[in-house]
């Protein structure tokens, strides 16, 4: 819901590009932050940002000016459970359209809107862009090229793109294709981050991070940056850490350990850490 599984900066960052080639800054996305709304109100007057974005941005991310789903241009301050411990920002990718209110929606749940939200096992795009990461460590960086840029050109497709009252893009929306990759090294960043800006909000990305080896190096710098860097902080993140080897996985309950024994050796193991 609206409090509970807010985008952060470092997500809304991600999908700024060269203005020129609509292509993402890989390595400095970071450098300059998308303008957001933060402690402002939703009576105060905001500008969105107007410098070239990925137009996925405004299907993943909620924020204010741009039009959310079929509710209207996003408030701000108004539909945000609590700006100073989220952040300005409202999910999308799991959010119900106003016309599915009554429709698709069962009030006799605790919240009737998740009743209209059907689960996505899995995406096209995600096939795909598991194809160019196998493609890429088997050394097929051109192929791999060309399933990356497939899910782009979706992307890149003015038709697809969000919309204003008026019928125009919502925002200075460009998303470039890929020319060339030159190299296994950089190929493997580009699909990496090319899922993270395709797939982000979907439940993902933590399991991309832990399989691809980079969970503590990623979660840390992101915890950096969120916690102590990014202009509307997140107080909470200061001091915290993610220790590699460890943080992977959950701890096995205990009792599930001890029913695992049955009068013998548990043939549960307790995961490395706890």
């Amino acid at each position: 819901c609206c409090g509970f599984f807010q985008p952060t900066q470092d997500f809304v960052n991600s999908f700024q590009v060269n203005a020129a080639t609509g292509l993402p800054n890989i390595a400095s996305y970071n450098a300059t932050e998308v303008k957001s709304d933060y402690n402002l109100k939703s009576t105060d007057p905001f500008t969105p940002e107007t410098s070239a974005l990925d137009s996925r941005l405004d299907w993943a991310v909620g924020r204010r000016g741009i039009p959310y789903l079929d509710w209207g241009p996003h408030p701000g301050n108004a539909w945000v459970r609590d700006q100073p411990y989220g952040g300005p920002y409202a999910p999308k990718k799991n959010v119900y359209y106003k016309s599915q209110t009554g429709v698709l929606t069962d009030k006799a749940f605790w919240t009737s809107g998740v009743t209209a939200n059907n689960y996505t096992l899995i995406r096209f795009a995600d096939v795909i862009l598991m194809l160019a990461e196998a493609e890429v460590e088997a050394g097929s960086i051109t192929t791999a090229k060309d399933l990356v840029n497939q899910v782009r050109a979706r992307a890149a497709d003015p038709v697809s793109w969000v919309k204003d009252a008026a019928g125009a893009p919502a925002a200075n929306y460009k998303v470039g294709l890929y020319t060339a990759f030159t190299d296994q090294a950089m190929a493997r960043n580009i699909v990496r981050f090319e899922r993270k800006i395709e797939l982000g909000m979907e439940g993902h990305r933590f399991f991309d991070l832990v399989r691809w080896g980079i969970a503590a190096t990623e979660l840390n710098r992101y915890i950096q940056y969120e916690g102590t860097q990014a202009l509307n902080k997140r107080n909470y993140l200061a001091g915290a850490t993610f220790t590699a080897g460890r943080n992977e996985y959950f701890p096995i309950p205990q009792a599930q350990i001890d029913l695992s024994a049955a009068g013998g050796t548990p043939k549960l193991k307790q995961n490395p850490g706890y």
